[in-house]
């Protein structure tokens, strides 16, 4: 019995305060409006169409078929080679971190910290063997 009054009086603070909210010009949830101008629809739309189309020609000069390899090689074609490697971090604190980092056949630690960096070691790299090597033996 207590659940239905409750309901009850839930049901009649909503509809006492229903007319209050409708009143309202047009502003759903109380905020105001876009300022989005027809233009800039009209040009969103249109780039959308032309990915979707561009996508389209792409799987079906394919066969429907999305080739991975060709695309990693793509990919790692696009980037020129870089210098400097950062092969691993470490969070040695809460304010410091232990980087290895390759640049020039040398490997760097390094201990990083808002305050300062210190190189903690320097060797050069060592050789590692080619992954392609064993596949091919």
């Amino acid at each position: 019995m207590a659940r239905l009054s409750t309901a009850f009086a839930c049901c009649l603070t909503y509809l006492l305060s229903a007319p209050l909210a409708f009143a309202q010009p047009g502003r759903l949830g109380g905020g105001g409006s876009l300022n989005l101008s027809l233009t800039r629809i009209v040009m969103s739309l249109l780039l959308c169409l032309m990915l979707a189309a561009l996508a389209a020609f792409a799987l079906k000069r394919n066969g429907g078929r999305i080739d991975l390899k060709r695309l990693g090689g793509l990919i790692a074609t696009l980037p020129a080679q870089r210098r400097i490697e950062v092969v691993e971090t470490r969070r040695a604190s809460q304010y410091a971190d232990i980087c290895l980092v390759r640049c020039d056949g040398r490997e760097y630690l390094v201990l990083s910290s808002q305050q300062h960096q210190l190189v903690l070691r320097e060797a050069e790299c060592p050789v590692a063997a080619a992954p392609n090597a064993e596949e091919e033996g």
